[in-house]
């Protein structure tokens, strides 16, 4: 059987390992993609070049120019390597990586997008809505104005090191949103040790619980989009910082963080590079990471 008729045919591909553990019958556009990684693990013989997605494929880990034909080399964590011959490559990466593919297909190959509706797909990945998400990007590519938001919030002083903020309204997918009927309340404070009363983590506290949610969200959404299971994400994070910066003792010393450290435990079969290389989309990685212009106006009133 050619590729072509094996592609437009009903074919099980329970046989083959786990598939995001499916073993109905599976679409055309899955059957090409799952094809094409079973030549190239099986016979190292690529057969995207002949679907015409070499591009495709370049871009979502297959072997590529200059590796061995004869053994594939991995990296733990810890970076021990191993050889690993070709004809006992793990079969289930190869699902896991055709499943990647899939995904990438779906977002980025199909002129004004592909409707995930019409193939057989899980419609959630990491508690993600990948049905929904796709049709977001889709519509973005179509009208890049939807992906202006303004998001907002409002504080105010309370006592001593107490502040309390206040967000709910923002702008984006080009109206203000209506959807929150009630406000997120945080409040921040001083430990007693720098003359506050705990009545909430401090301001720098919560830079850390902004970068940890981002780094993890986008890790999420990431993974989704391209087809990738996560079961479980944990994070801890560090930061320095010099109180001599804040109390302007020293001008060589910066008032903020002078360093950040985040370290990312996750379960999943994705390889900890993949993962790691997901968290650069990241809003806040790139608000702490980058400079951002930042206006302060004050207005004053007169006391009593």
């Amino acid at each position: 059987m050619d590729l072509r008729t094996f592609a437009n045919s009903s074919y099980e591909i329970s046989q083959f390992g786990n598939f995001h553990e499916r073993t109905s019958q599976v679409t055309v556009l899955q059957q090409i993609v799952f094809i094409d990684f079973y030549w190239k693990f099986q016979f190292g013989t690529p057969h995207a070049q002949y679907l015409g997605m070499e591009d495709i494929t370049d871009q979502t880990g297959s072997q590529g120019k200059g590796t061995d034909s004869n053994n594939v080399t991995s990296q733990d964590e810890r970076g021990s390597k191993s050889q690993t011959p070709a004809g006992k490559r793990n079969l289930q990466d190869m699902c896991r990586q055709a499943d990647q593919l899939f995904f990438y297909m779906l977002f980025h190959t199909q002129p004004g997008g592909c409707a995930m509706s019409s193939v057989t797909t899980p419609s959630t990945i990491n508690g993600v809505n990948v049905e929904q998400l796709g049709d977001n990007i889709n519509a973005i590519q179509g009208e890049p104005g939807l992906a202006k938001f303004q998001f907002r919030a409002t504080n105010t002083w309370i006592n001593g090191g107490h502040n309390r903020t206040t967000i709910k309204e923002f702008y984006g997918v080009g109206k203000e949103d209506t959807t929150r009927t009630e406000p997120f309340v945080l409040d921040a404070d001083e430990p007693p040790v720098l003359l506050g009363q705990d009545q909430g983590a401090n301001p720098v506290e919560f830079v850390l619980h902004a970068l940890a949610a981002c780094l993890t969200t986008s890790m999420v959404y990431h993974a989704a989009a391209q087809g990738i299971k996560i079961d479980a994400v944990e994070s801890s994070l560090e930061g320095d910082l010099d109180l001599r910066g804040f109390l302007g003792l020293s001008k060589d010393v910066r008032p903020g963080y002078q360093n950040l450290r985040i370290h990312f435990t996750v379960k999943s079969d994705a390889p900890a590079e993949t993962l790691r290389k997901l968290t650069k989309y990241s809003p806040v990685f790139d608000i702490v990471s980058n400079p951002v212009p930042v206006a302060i106006s004050v207005n004053t009133e007169g006391t009593n």
